[in-house]
């Protein structure tokens, strides 16, 4: 299939054959193989009696019904659970937003390699009478880039289209059922690095449809919901340390509390990937690794944390960089998979996260730990540095030390274990193209 156009209704009956007329006008014009998905969300009008009657008669379509209203994220994820297309979008179905916008959305995925393409709705003048509709739009996007730094400049339009094969991930691991699904599922691209273009549309206000915006309601829930967002993707400053508020911030006080170990840290692992080799740096944090090693050296470094502010400066500074789950995300392939004093953090899963590691490296797993730092002080000062050292997901509490990671390397199969006498990081190499043995 090369287009699912899937539809979430809600009490939509007045106008609704005169939009599927006018949807499939447009697609049978085209050349491409659809189908239209209605999701019927728990309409109260007879929406659900006329979905049947326009299926049974027009090629194509076809329906499914929500018992309870679960909101739009929630219609169209259903749709899309159950749809097969390339390409698959929405588009609301009060026609707002034009239908022959369909063909040239499609097109920027089918042939200029976008992920995402949506319509940013521009307004005529005189429908700018609903004037505090346009100046919420107006603050909540300006909020957004604040918080999230994206730069999108319509996240909430309802004119949406996917490619299925890079974006399903991101669609259906959405949380959020209703309209902030929008946001959410915008935010996950952008964290995602994938590639979005927004496309100009008219947007057509139907003063025959009563709005369903409760203002000061739907504004709260905006609100709470972008908090929890920020929390489940690593922007929040309220659930970690100011050490992971930002990138500069971070590294000023690493140099601070280490001196020149730290460079020292990343300057031997880097020595271990040759020349333009490919690298995912797992728990990439600031991107030290790839900007200040790898980089002059041609290597392609991917670089994947859960940190949000760490990602989007990352990015900012030049480097290819992913908000990431460790324990849930699928690692992807590179020559060399590596992190950098972060496996602290899986402790409990240790061996899950190693085995997932070693099936993504082509050429060799590198893990560099800390083995002595302050953390590890049985003091107030140790105790006052735990706390200072949340990133705000996983385990914190309690760091490898020597002995411990040397057994750790060994029983799962390191083929080197590397540590100068005094320094504060050792190094567990896990080469596909060697004998392994037994680490010194």
């Amino acid at each position: 299939m090369d287009l699912s156009l899937v539809i979430p209704c809600y009490n939509e009956a007045p106008h609704l054959r005169a939009s599927v007329a006018a949807l499939c006008g447009v697609l049978e014009a085209t050349r491409y193989e659809y189908e239209i998905v209605f999701v019927d969300d728990g309409s109260q009008d007879e929406t659900r009696v006329l979905l049947q009657e326009i299926c049974a008669t027009t090629p194509r379509c076809r329906y499914l019904f929500h018992e309870r209203n679960r909101g739009r994220g929630g219609a169209f994820k259903t749709g899309f659970a159950a749809t097969t297309g390339r390409v698959t979008g929405f588009l609301d179905i009060d026609l707002e937003v034009g239908p022959h916008y369909i063909p040239p959305l499609v097109d920027l995925i089918e042939h200029h390699e976008i992920d995402v393409a949506t319509g940013y709705r521009h307004y005529l003048l005189r429908q700018t009478l609903a004037l505090h509709r346009v100046v919420l739009s107006w603050v909540y996007r300006k909020v957004l880039d604040l918080v999230v730094g994206w730069g999108i400049q319509d996240s909430e339009t309802g004119c949406k289209f996917f490619r299925r094969e890079t974006t399903a991930g991101i669609v259906l691991g959405s949380q959020d059922d209703g309209w902030f699904w929008d946001t959410e599922v915008m935010a996950r691209a952008v964290l995602a690095d994938l590639r979005i273009r927004e496309m100009p549309v008219l947007f057509l206000r139907r003063w025959d449809k009563k709005s369903t915006v409760r203002l000061v309601h739907d504004v709260r829930s905006y609100l709470v919901a972008l908090h929890r967002f920020r929390a489940r993707v690593g922007l929040s400053f309220l659930n970690k340390s100011p050490i992971y508020w930002s990138s500069p911030g971070h590294d000023l006080v690493m140099r601070l509390l280490y001196g020149p170990s730290i460079g020292h840290a990343y300057a031997e692992v880097a020595r271990l990937i040759p020349d333009g080799a490919s690298v995912v740096d797992l728990c990439c944090g600031t991107s030290r690794l790839d900007r200040d090693h790898l980089r002059a050296r041609g290597c392609r470094v991917l670089g994947l944390d859960f940190n949000g502010q760490f990602v989007m400066q990352g990015r900012r500074h030049g480097g290819s960089t992913r908000f990431f789950n460790v324990l849930t995300d699928p690692i992807p392939e590179a020559d060399y998979v590596v992190m950098l004093s972060s496996l602290y953090h899986f402790r409990s899963r240790v061996g899950d996260v190693l085995e997932r590691m070693q099936a993504a490296a082509r050429r060799a797993v590198i893990i560099s730990e800390p083995i002595r730092n302050l953390s590890s002080r049985r003091s107030l000062l140790g105790r006052i540095a735990i706390r200072l050292s949340n990133p705000g997901v996983g385990e914190y509490a309690e760091r490898f030390d020597l002995p411990e990671l040397r057994a750790l390397a060994s029983a799962h199969g390191a083929s080197e274990f590397l540590h100068e006498e005094g320094a504060r990081n050792a190094i567990a190499v896990f080469r596909r193209d060697a004998t392994v043995r037994s680490p010194a």
